[in-house]
Parts: C-alpha cells; structure tokens; sequence
C-alpha cells in the first residue's frame, strides 16, 4: 500500500476508535469503552472527575451514566497527525446528557476536546493517553418533547447492534419494543 493509503487507513482506524468510545459510553457498553484502549494507557479527565488507568475511565463514566435519564455524545473537527506508529488527535466532544433533579428534567451541555496520544502495535492502534480539555458547561432545566419514533436504549438491546452485525430491523420494531 503506498504511503498515502497507508495514513488514510491508519486515520480511519483512529477515527473509528473514537467514535467507537462514544458509542460506548451512550449503550453503557463497557467491554467496547475498554477495547480503545492499549493496557497501559492513562485517562486524565480532571482532577475533580478521573485520572488513572485508561481501561478503567470507562466504568466510572457508564457507572455515572446509570443515574441519568439519557445521554448522547458526538465527535466532530478530528485533527490526526500521524507519526510513524504513533499519533496524535484532538476530537470535539459534544455531550447532551439528561437527569432528573426535584422532579424535574435538567440538561447537561458539555463542550470538550479529547487530546489523545495513540500508538500502532502489531496491526492495532490504541489510545495510550488521554486528557479531556472542557471548553464550557452548563445545566438547565427543560421540558421534554412527547416521544415520537423509536426510543434509544442504552445496552446492547439497542437496534443498532443489529443492523451493525448485520440484520435487518423489523418493519414493526417501533411496535415491539
């Protein structure tokens, strides 16, 4: 493969990871959230929140995510710069994440960048160090829209597994569920 290939192919395997880690943590899908990462890679998500082993961040954020209502994450602007078998990226993180508090729904708005070093070992890229820049925060309370279409599920119950191993939503999912 030439080199361009090459880069093209190690950045999408980059870009996948990261997107890969915020399907994780919106299905709490916790052996996913630990596949990113090398064994000996470190998680800094702040003083106040994480720092430890990268591979074990995952579990106290599903753990935290289990008292909310809903959650979603989105990455966008990813930045990779490869050099040889490692790499650096910076990825805009954008969480909307729901709670009930006094019985009313709140919103969390998070604005983030993940700032992450990642390495290639064998054929397998992993993120070796992570630190999580929050640009701002907010919380609000807000009225939710009556549901309409197929509510998400936070496991793997969610119909997304099915169609990404393959299957084939039913016509009327939206019916059985």
């Amino acid at each position: 493969m030439s080199d361009s290939l090459a880069d093209l192919a190690d950045k999408q395997a980059i870009t996948e990871l990261i997107h890969a880690y915020c399907r994780a943590v919106d299905r709490l899908d916790v052996p996913l959230g630990r596949s990113i990462w090398h064994e000996d890679g470190y998680a800094d998500y702040g003083a106040g929140y994480y720092q430890g082993p990268g591979r074990d961040v995952i579990d106290r954020i599903c753990q935290d995510h289990l008292g909310l209502v809903s959650h979603s994450h989105l990455v966008s602007n990813i930045l990779i710069r490869l050099d040889g078998e490692d790499a650096g990226s910076e990825a805009y993180v954008n969480a909307s994440l729901r709670l009930m508090r006094e019985g009313a729904h709140h919103q969390i708005g998070v604005r983030a960048r993940y700032c992450d070093r990642w390495q290639k070992r064998g054929d397998r890229w992993g993120l070796l160090h992570r630190v999580v820049v929050f640009d701002h925060q907010e919380i609000r309370e807000v009225r939710p829209m009556p549901g309409h279409g197929l509510p998400a599920a936070r496991d793997r119950s969610d119909p997304s597994y099915r169609v990404l191993a393959g299957g084939r939503p039913e016509h009327n999912e939206m019916e059985t569920r």
